[in-house]
């Protein structure tokens, strides 16, 4: 007899919904009067429709392939995309000093946008393995080997934005098992991060100090936490240490420029507090024509972002009817702000909307992974759910002015061809295997 396809249909719907909702924002943000025919394939909402229509025939594709095709093949694209990544840092394509595209005629082909639907299917592989579980120093290596190998590969690609991406996995690896001190390690060092950035080192090291001192007084019948304070402490110190010399002699300016302009420091203000004897590193200024490009460049993108998506207000100017928009005054606004299009002609409500329509989409994935009855599926339904959700959180963020600008896309919504067939063909994957779980639960009902 044969099996139903019981797909999700309420997560396909919705998936359509911001996907033509993409296309209609980036063609308010690219038409102009000598080009606003939708199908003119020489502007980019033109070509967003041959990626549509080419995401369409994949997700046609993946619903017709057997689901265990997935499974036994997990590795094999693995490889295959690491393949790519490595040839690709030979003979890639440059674009805004990332090295991270194919060029092919007239498109680009962006393999990292791949690699995350690739780890997501080996870590789903390799815990959906029988017995294997994530315990064990050698399984969680392998674990954190698979993740971090393509995110090395594309950040030697230049492109720290699709690299950070791969963070995003962490969240998976919660899931099954991951201790939660991991997770309060890393909002503890982001917060070291942040505190370094804003005050002198040595006040942030005098601070830790204090606090230990504090410790050792009022617990010192303790001995194993004055033991774990002084470790923590000692390797906070090493951190703090590292951070100096990474952000000053490591990060590029445009790099340390971006994070400035997003915790609202004065780039000149910054150097001169960092060399007035209180780092513990030689810094080098940067030249004349870097810090006037931060102010000019990197704050501009902000600034506009922020006073497109205010000039919105409460109900937004309409559709096609953004005076910024049309101004093409805020760079990038088909790609990475794409948000900026929604705030200005749809508003505050229709933000609110359209962010709460996301987060039920992505809260549908994660329902949906966490319901499935075996390893394999359920880690990569994590994986799709938890790579959207750090787009979404970071791209808002940029476009907000809330996170520094790292150049990824908004799923589903921004213009590009890799980003949307890559994450169409992580949804469907998913949706495919969880129909598959509807059709094993059918058997015995």
């Amino acid at each position: 007899m044969e099996e139903k396809l019981h797909i999700d249909w309420l997560t396909v719907g919705l998936y359509i919904i911001i996907v033509m909702f993409g296309a209609v924002n980036i063609y308010s943000a690219n038409n102009t009067l000598e080009h606003h025919f939708l199908f003119d394939f020489k502007m980019e909402y033109g070509k967003q429709i041959i990626w549509m229509s080419a995401s369409a025939l994949i997700v046609f594709l993946v619903l017709l392939t057997d689901f265990k095709f997935f499974n036994y093949s997990a590795y094999g694209i693995y490889v295959v995309v690491i393949l790519l990544l490595i040839v690709l840092l030979a003979t890639g394509s440059f674009n805004k000093g990332a090295q991270a595209w194919f060029k092919i005629g007239a498109f680009k082909l962006q393999p990292s946008e791949f690699a995350k639907y690739a780890t997501g299917l080996a870590l789903a592989k390799f815990l959906g393995t029988y017995v294997i579980k994530f315990e064990g120093k050698r399984n969680m290596g392998i674990c954190f080997a698979i993740i971090f190998f393509p995110m090395l590969l594309t950040l030697a690609q230049n492109d720290t934005g699709s690299a950070l991406v791969f963070l995003s996995f962490i969240l998976v690896l919660f899931r099954e098992g991951l201790s939660g001190w991991w997770l309060i390690l890393g909002f503890y060092l982001v917060l070291i991060f942040v505190l370094t950035i804003l005050y002198p080192s040595l006040y942030i090291i005098i601070g830790l100090l204090l606090i230990l001192t504090f410790i050792i007084f009022m617990y010192k019948k303790h001995k194993q936490l004055i033991v774990a304070s002084i470790l923590v402490v000692t390797l906070s110190v090493g951190f703090i240490l590292s951070l100096d010399f990474v952000f000053t002699s490591i990060l590029k300016p445009h790099q340390q420029q971006r994070i400035l302009v997003t915790l609202n420091q004065d780039v000149e203000e910054y150097y001169a507090n960092k060399t007035n004897g209180f780092s513990f590193f030689k810094v080098e200024l940067p030249k004349k024509e870097d810090k006037m490009k931060s102010k000019r460049d990197y704050s501009y993108n902000v600034r506009q972002s922020k006073i497109s998506i205010g000039a919105g207000q409460w109900i937004g100017n309409g559709f096609n009817n953004g005076t910024q928009t049309k101004a093409k005054l805020v760079p990038e606004q088909h790609t990475d702000f794409i948000f900026c299009t929604v705030g200005e002609e749809y508003g505050f409500i229709g933000s609110v909307l359209f962010i709460g329509l996301y987060l039920f989409f992505i809260g549908r994935i994660f329902y949906l992974a966490e319901r499935q009855k075996n390893t394999f599926s359920r880690v990569f339904g994590y994986s799709t759910g938890s790579i959207i959700l750090f787009h979404f959180f970071i791209n808002i963020g940029m476009a907000m002015g809330l996170l520094p600008v790292i150049g990824i896309p908004l799923p589903f919504m921004s213009y590009g061809g890799s980003s949307l067939i890559s994450f169409s063909l992580m949804l469907f994957t998913f949706l495919k295997l969880d129909a598959n779980r509807v059709n094993e639960l059918s058997r015995f009902s």
